[in-house]
């Protein structure tokens, strides 16, 4: 795949000083590239999954420019991080390794808009503290600025899917409390085909707290009042 990689070489190879990667910082903290592994291999799911909700969404012109955007950028952030990983010479991500992910979720069927948005703009929103706090962690400066620039675009394709629930509501407001059920059922897109995904801290209670937030702000009550009230729970 020559054209392939000679188009991510003049795509990727000046957005990081990878020459300057100090390897021996890297490695010195295992547990940061372990989560960096597993967010690699998230994005890599995100090919499927953005051609999937395409034809999902293959009526709304707005949507189906948002998953192009996606996709791309998930993309980017799965070559990132391999290519990172490559660098340092730390538990590398193979092409099977990405295959064998993506089987996991062959013959599920993803049909429900509304959840699919709710589970989108979450997984984005906590996938922005996630790289937040892993920049935090990381030792290694190259790292650090990588993770922080990928933060800053996870918040962007939150701030999509948000877009993107009220152009719904617009349209019916009984979706404000599809919204509620499906944020208290919420899904990472990730466990899609890992099962359970990572934190990059133990207290999560700033994303927790935006999310609360992002919902109040979609539907004009906070998820926090409408469980306490025995409103969006699972049936």
């Amino acid at each position: 795949m020559d054209t392939l990689r000679a188009v991510e070489g003049r795509i990727f190879d000046g957005r990081y000083r990878w020459d300057e990667i100090e390897r021996e910082a890297a490695l010195r903290t295992p547990e940061v590239l372990d989560l960096v592994r597993e967010a690699c291999l998230i994005e890599s799911y995100f090919a499927i999954y953005t051609a999937r909700m395409t034809t999902l969404f293959a009526d709304d012109v707005d949507a189906t420019s948002v998953l192009a955007i996606e996709g791309f950028e998930a993309y980017t952030h799965f070559y990132l991080l391999r290519r990172y990983l490559g660098a340092v010479g730390y538990r590398e991500v193979t092409d099977e390794d990405v295959a064998a992910l993506r089987r996991r979720d062959a013959g599920e069927e993803h049909t429900d808009e509304v959840r699919e948005l709710v589970n989108f703009m979450a997984t984005e929103h906590f996938a922005a503290r996630f790289f937040d706090d892993l920049a935090e962690r990381a030792e290694e400066p190259v790292l650090r600025e990588l993770l922080g620039s990928l933060g800053r675009e996870e918040r962007t394709h939150s701030a999509f899917a948000a877009d993107l629930l009220r152009k719904r509501i617009e349209c019916d407001p009984g979706v404000r409390e599809r919204i509620l059920h499906h944020a208290r059922n919420y899904r990472h897109i990730g466990s899609y085909v890992l099962g359970e995904v990572s934190n990059a801290s133990e207290n999560n209670l700033v994303a927790v707290l935006g999310f609360n937030r992002l919902i109040e702000e979609l539907t004009g009550e906070r998820l926090s009042d409408a469980l306490a009230a025995g409103r969006g729970e699972s049936r």
